[in-house]
């Protein structure tokens, strides 16, 4: 969790937990870069490489490639011990014997630091003639260099980046992550309770890093300081009800490879550390921010700071994977508007009953269950085939964390343990699950979890493992929501209609950033915009402080969705009767989480391949 902390928002929509494996993106390697040329018939040129003299063997340049991936896995894996224990189960396996318990830091100095790696690691990757590489290393080489490429463009931007946030500030993410922390062993429970303790010390490390960006005149708007003020205020309101004790508790008395004296010991330990240790973090936060409240500068969007504009631009890249710059976008994000209006337009016009029939929709599969069962075969004639021995349990979240989780989520397994799923479900009265068919479709078949099990099935190299696109990852999360509705054994207008509406959503939403963030609207400009499209004023207030407090949060799930969409398209039109879906499904899938750009330069060999075997 050093430099730019590591855990982000949700693995499927808004608000969702999942610890996100960033930690090529944001500690060391910081985001994507691509270069944009154009080839003479105007498409988007190739992605290009250094020429260099490489007087190593091909043997030898593989070789030497294959450890410079092994040392670069196992630096970001022992960043920190959270990071460690979600990626790995057996650590011994992977060559990482007992490290001490760490957070990691986070401070100014620790970006500098990641800067300093990320030139490294260009100038090592520059010594090696890419002609050598086997075609697997061709495509690591590719996402390693384009991303310590773009971490190097942060420099100028480390003080307007930002760990605390509503919804997927470290604040809100921690506790819940903490809560998730795998058990595997005695030592990892040791490992635990030590974390716990260093929380004063990593909370106030974000303190200081605040007063720097107050000095600079980049600390946060009053408006997002009082909400994670309040937010920290009503998760330690009650000390002893924290919900870390009661996880914890449970955790632990379901341990079979502890005695109950051992059993005992350690849940006095972690209340006694959950109550001296993080309730006062969490105070001291409080307190830290509330006497920064108040020096902010802006209660607007990025673009009204100095260089907010440039950092918008560069957060788009990072985050979504995509290299269209922000008026790119805008544009697409206007065009696909439009559409979703005229396609909804259409289906209500012709069936009126649709739109009605849409308020209250009805699913068949109305438990989280029935819905992965039954997902888990529709897909098949569409999607590639998992392992047989690919699992997935569905749990409850915990009574004590209701208020803080959202109506389902998933939790990427260890890359060692794949096999073994877990999808969580929120009984609480706010949600009404039987109506999360598609939201678990996005978790679940064929979303999150088979996206990760299958490229984990393909058994790539580790350091794959942990670089994470989100707008790779979310982009297909969103397809597959999509996807799902054909299959929802809902009346095909109702579901077209849905379908529409879902996307039309995502993109006002992305819109809504872009507007905030770089086009310089203010409240009274996203109310009007927002108002053309039936938004309260009170909603649109709404949205607007999300916006503030965490720009580019819905990018990666719209624009994320539409480089999809415009890869998938392209092989329509270049392979005509010849296209078939679970070829394309498979061809993405496998070339796992990456820049578009990068999967952009592949596609043409592969259609060439698919036309050949037509």
């Amino acid at each position: 969790m050093s430099g730019e902390y590591k855990i982000v928002s949700a693995k499927g929509r808004k608000n969702r937990l999942r610890i996100f494996a960033l930690f090529l993106c944001l500690a060391a390697l910081g985001g994507i870069v691509y270069y944009r040329g154009q080839n003479g018939d105007g498409s988007m040129s190739t992605i290009t490489h250094p020429k260099v003299q490489d007087s190593r063997t091909e043997k030898q340049a593989r070789s030497d490639f294959d450890k410079l991936l092994q040392d670069i896995f196992k630096e970001e894996v022992c960043d920190d011990s959270v990071t460690l224990n979600y990626i790995l189960k057996d650590k011994k396996k992977y060559g990482i014997e007992k490290m001490e318990p760490t957070l990691g830091s986070y401070s100014l100095k620790n970006m500098e630091g990641s800067l300093l790696v990320s030139e490294n690691r260009v100038a090592t990757l520059e010594t090696y003639d890419y002609n050598k590489l086997t075609e697997e290393q061709q495509l690591i080489y590719d996402i390693t260099y384009l991303m310590s490429k773009q971490n190097l463009e942060s420099a100028d931007f480390l003080l307007y980046s930002e760990c605390l946030g509503p919804t997927s500030g470290i604040q809100a993410q921690l506790p819940v992550l903490l809560s998730e922390y795998n058990f595997y062993e005695k030592q990892d429970v040791e490992d635990y309770l030590a974390l716990i303790a260093l929380v004063p010390d990593y909370f106030g490390q974000i303190v200081e890093f605040q007063k720097e960006k107050s000095k600079a005149g980049l600390f946060m708007s009053d408006t997002t300081a009082q909400a994670i003020i309040e937010q920290c205020g009503e998760l330690i309101k009650k000390p002893e009800e924290f919900y870390l004790i009661s996880v914890f508790d449970k955790k632990i008395k379901e341990a079979e490879w502890l005695s109950e004296e051992e059993k005992q010991e350690y849940i006095a330990k972690n209340k006694e550390a959950v109550t001296k240790k993080m309730i006062p973090a969490y105070q001291s936060l409080i307190d830290g921010l509330k006497g920064l409240k108040g020096t902010g500068k802006n209660e607007n969007g990025l673009c009204f700071l100095e260089k907010g504009r440039e950092y918008y631009a560069y957060l788009l890249k990072r985050m979504t994977g995509s290299s269209r710059t922000p008026e790119e976008v805008n544009d697409l994000l206007d065009e696909k508007i439009d559409g979703q209006k005229k396609i909804m337009a259409d289906i209500i016009a012709k069936k009126p009953d649709a739109y009605y029939d849409a308020q209250d929709v009805t699913y068949q599969y109305n438990t989280p269950q029935k819905v992965i069962a039954h997902m888990k075969t529709a897909i098949q004639k569409d999607f590639p085939a998992l392992d047989e021995n690919i699992t997935c349990d569905v749990k409850e979240v915990d009574k004590s964390q209701e208020e803080y989780m959202s109506p389902a989520f998933y939790l990427s397994p260890a890359i060692d343990n794949y096999q073994k799923n877990v999808i969580y479900v929120n009984h609480d009265e706010r949600y009404d699950l039987s109506k999360a068919f598609t939201t678990v479709a996005h978790e679940s078949y064929p979303g999150h979890l088979y996206q990760t099990c299958y490229f984990n099935g393909t058994n790539p190299n580790p350091l794959r493992n942990i670089i994470d696109v989100t707008g790779y990852t979310e982009g297909w999360g969103t397809y597959a929501e999509i996807y799902s509705y054909d299959f929802a054994e809902i009346n095909k207008d109702v579901a077209n209609l849905l379908k529409a509406n879902t996307l039309s959503t995502l993109f006002l939403y992305a819109k809504a950033d872009l507007g905030v963030n770089y086009l310089g609207w203010d409240y009274d400009e996203l109310n009007d915009y927002l108002g053309k499209f039936g938004f309260s004023k009170s909603s649109a207030r709404t949205i607007f402080d999300s916006m503030v407090a965490e720009p580019v949060s819905y990018m990666p799930y719209a624009l994320g969705y539409l480089e999809i969409e415009a890869l998938l398209e392209q092989a329509k039109e270049s392979l005509g009767e010849g296209f078939a879906l679970k070829d394309f499904h498979e061809f993405f899938l496998s070339i796992g989480p990456c820049p578009f750009a990068i999967i952009q330069d592949r596609l043409p060999a592969w259609i060439e391949e698919q036309k050949k075997g037509s």
